[in-house]
């Protein structure tokens, strides 16, 4: 007996466990759109844009001074331009009309997951997507930046990423170190960084969702009661029975009662 009570409850762990591994299972479609420019980043909630940055990140000098370079490595003017992201009817389009070189980008932030396992997208007629825009910046708990190119993933205009060491990026981490298959995620963006338009459609991004914590209810403040006002009563001094009367009335009546108890008795 005590072993079938073991066998069962190794089965109910099992199936409790399997219950609670698929509730913890999300799907993504949605993105937060932002804009970045010189170290500024504007979010907005459908639309987010950012002007050239040659007015605020001149190097040294003024006009349309972004950060792109000359064979010497001096920075020189570039064609002003703008970036901007926007999410609507499910289609995220990014983009960037000024130089590469520019310290601009647009992008989206997917939230809502703490590990990624896959991620997908179809990208819309004329989409740009080269090998490193639009692409995946994931950064995970151990504080590694991981990059997903989007040419590399892309077959007949959908792109579905491979997120294990092989598809990663960022050659700049040891071998061991790429990829971020079954590690926790702190932040999923999608990033244009380069000169163009990315259409991108049917987002994807399944994963373990994050918890929410659920805010403890807090009780509504209790009103003091207000105390009716009573209207003043001044205190009586006269009119109605005088006292000694009415003392006299009482002992009469006692009287009177004794008188009655006693011819009874006798």
């Amino acid at each position: 007996m005590k072993r079938l009570v073991m066998i069962g409850s190794a089965i109910a762990a099992l199936a409790w466990g399997s219950v609670a591994a698929y509730a913890s299972t999300a799907t993504v479609t949605t993105a937060s759109p932002w804009a970045y420019a010189c170290s500024h980043t504007t979010f907005g909630t459908a639309t987010a844009t950012a002007t050239d940055p040659g007015a605020t990140c001149a190097h040294g000098t003024t006009g349309n001074i972004g950060y792109c370079k000359d064979a010497e490595g001096q920075p020189v003017a570039d064609t002003p331009g703008a970036v901007a992201a926007a999410f609507a009817s499910a289609k995220l389009t990014l983009t960037k009309e000024g130089p590469t070189c520019d310290d601009m980008s647009a992008g989206a932030t997917v939230k809502g997951l703490t590990t990624l396992t896959a991620a997908s997208w179809d990208l819309g007629e004329g989409s740009y997507c080269q090998a490193g825009a639009p692409r995946l910046n994931v950064v995970t708990s151990d504080g590694d930046t991981h990059f997903f190119g989007c040419a590399a993933n892309n077959v007949g205009g959908h792109v579905s990423f491979n997120l294990t060491a092989a598809g990663d990026g960022n050659t700049a981490l040891a071998v061991d170190r790429r990829g971020i298959v079954g590690k926790t995620v702190t932040s999923i963006d999608i990033v244009q960084d380069e000169t163009g338009t990315a259409i991108l459609m049917n987002l994807k991004f399944t994963g373990t969702a994050a918890v929410t914590a659920t805010p403890t209810p807090t009780a509504a403040p209790t009103a003091t009661p207000t105390a009716t006002p009573t209207t003043p009563t001044l205190a009586t001094t006269g009119g109605g029975m005088p006292l000694w009367p009415m003392i006299g009335l009482l002992l009469a009546a006692l009287g009177l009662a004794g008188f009655a108890i006693r011819r009874r008795t006798a």
